[in-house]
């Protein structure tokens, strides 16, 4: 009886022992599983796991805090009405392969309960556990909220976006390298000007071959003198010019423009011109000048020959020396400044502002010894007219432009009222003279404050349709005794305003003449204090006797 009460003594000692071995394992891996769960939920993770076969989800606090809820057993569907619809097709889905290989990663996003911002979740777990039917019955893992991550990655893409709309509406070339030579960003117009296959660029290329490609675009390289960074200017294969600069960044990297200069070689290339034309025009002002000269002289043997001549030729050297002085002092005065560069390159406006008073110092010159010729001319019935059709307006607006100035400095208004005419066969520079003639005369003679006025009307005659021009001013006005003498070459009137007025006496007689080389007449009506009206009228046609007709001397 002993033996057997050992034997269940013992057996019995040995199951506590053992008992309480398995109650310290347990408790042990209790423990440990917790440990695991507050580790995970420290870093944010909540724990879930999904039993396929029936359908249910635990979920840890943390997991269910993501949707909304609190932790614990919830049905699946519940979870899929609480993702938002476009992304329930992916959540099954993943768990379908889940079901069958085991691995489990998608993100979806859960709307706020409480019309808040939405939660974006990772969820990520592992298939376990056989199902009757084959494959997983369990799936386990992780549910992280990565709504930060999502709003800062979409803040990216958004900036870089902007980023690519601002360099694709700048309108250089852009490209930039990273520091080992790839491509990182570039705009269409990098791509356009270097002719480069989209296909070529893409991010990460090499530097080196999409250069070698670049090069094959360009016709030649100059560098630019005194820029920073190897700037320099390339010829493109189709004829533009750019400007390259290059610029490090504090990355190590590379940003390259290209600026399209062509129209600035353009103007470069026309400033060239025009300083060329310029010293040509210098010239000839030179020549001009010398030839007025010997115009002098010849004019002044003349006087020995007629007494009457003589006279009328003594008045006009008298007042053309005086009208000579000015201009020749600003052409002397700024050639000189030109020469010595005193203000910089042509380039400098102020150049160009002196390069125009030389312009319109040498066409007054010019314009007087035009005068003298064209009268040498007509004395000598070697003055021939070209008769083309012209429009009436057109050139009394080039007249009016070139005394504007003069009139508005005056003090002077200044008016065309032109109904619409006919184009008329006529000597374009023949008529602006006859035109500056008129006006000049208008500005010269009319007090400030006064009105200029250029009108025109079309007229029927027997001798076919005229179109009438009439210059018209508030002037000091034409004593009667005057008018007849005033058609003469080199004839004045004496009066105080014509005395601080400059001229040759050689406008109006120039103006009769080549009106009555058209076949039309001059007309001018005045009366002292009422201002003057000086008309002329050309017919719409020329006549094939007109067209050929050459005057010998002033009408």
């Amino acid at each position: 009886m002993i033996a057997p009460l050992i034997v269940a003594v013992g057996l019995g000692a040995i199951l506590v022992i053992e008992s309480r071995r398995m109650e310290r394992a347990h408790a042990a891996s209790s423990d440990s599983e917790q440990r695991f769960r507050m580790a995970v939920e420290a870093a944010r993770c909540g724990i879930w796991e999904w039993d396929l076969t029936t359908d249910k989800i635990f979920m840890s606090d943390v997991t269910g805090a993501l949707f909304g809820w609190r932790g614990g057993v919830v049905d699946g569907q519940q979870v899929l009405d609480r993702v938002s619809p476009g992304h329930r097709d992916g959540l099954r889905d993943a768990l379908a392969t889940a079901a069958i290989y085991g691995g489990f990663d998608v993100s979806f996003r859960v709307p706020s309960l409480t019309g808040g911002r939405p939660v974006w979740i990772d969820a990520r777990g592992q298939g376990f556990g056989a199902a009757p039917e084959g494959g997983y019955a369990r799936i386990i893992g992780v549910a992280l909220d990565v709504t930060e991550e999502r709003l800062a990655q979409s803040r990216a893409q958004s900036a870089e976006s902007r980023l690519r709309d601002a360099i694709e509406s700048i309108p250089e070339a852009f490209v930039l390298w990273d520091r080992q030579g790839r491509l990182l960003l570039w705009n269409s117009n990098f791509r356009e000007f270097f002719h480069l296959d989209a296909q070529m660029l893409t991010p990460g290329a090499a530097r080196e071959q999409i250069l070698a490609a670049a090069i094959k675009a360009t016709r030649q390289e100059i560098p630019v003198a005194g820029e920073p960074s190897g700037a320099r200017e390339a010829e493109l294969v189709d004829g533009r010019w750019v400007q390259i600069s290059e610029r490090p960044t504090a990355e190590g990297g590379l940003v390259v423009t290209a600026a399209d200069i062509t129209a600035l070689k353009a103007q470069e290339e026309a400033l060239k011109q025009n300083e060329q034309e310029l010293r040509r025009a210098v010239a000839n002002l030179e020549r001009s000048q010398e030839q007025l000269s010997e115009l002098a002289r010849k004019y002044e043997a003349e006087k020995v020959r007629a007494e009457a001549a003589n006279r009328a030729k003594s008045e006009f050297l008298a007042n053309m020396s005086h009208e000579l002085r000015t201009p020749l002092n600003a052409i002397n005065g700024f050639s000189e400044i030109m020469v010595g560069e005193m203000y910089g390159e042509l380039g400098d406006r102020r150049y160009v502002d002196y390069a125009r008073d030389i312009l319109n110092s040498g066409q007054h010159l010019l314009a007087l010894i035009n005068d003298i010729l064209d009268m040498s001319k007509i004395e000598a019935g070697k003055m021939t007219l070209r008769f083309d059709p012209i429009s009436l307006e057109e050139v009394t607006e080039d007249a009016v432009r070139l005394v504007r100035n003069r009139a508005e400095t005056a003090g002077l208004s200044l008016r065309i009222e032109f109904p619409e005419l006919p184009e008329v066969e006529a000597d374009y520079r023949a008529v602006k003279q006859v035109l500056l003639n008129l006006l000049s005369n208008a500005v010269k003679f009319t007090p400030r404050g006064g009105r200029i006025l250029i009108k025109a009307d079309l007229r029927d005659d027997p001798r076919g349709r005229r179109v009438r021009v009439t210059v018209q001013d508030s002037g000091i006005g034409i004593a009667a005794d005057d008018l007849a003498r005033l058609a003469m070459p080199f004839e004045q009137i004496e009066h105080q305003q014509a005395k601080t007025q400059q001229g040759s006496g050689l406008g109006l007689a120039l103006s009769k003449s080549l009106v009555e080389m058209h076949g039309g007449l001059l007309d001018l009506k005045s009366a002292p204090g009422q201002g003057t009206a000086a008309s002329f009228s050309l017919p719409v046609q020329q006549t094939e006797q007109v067209a050929t007709r050459t005057a010998t001397a002033f009408g």
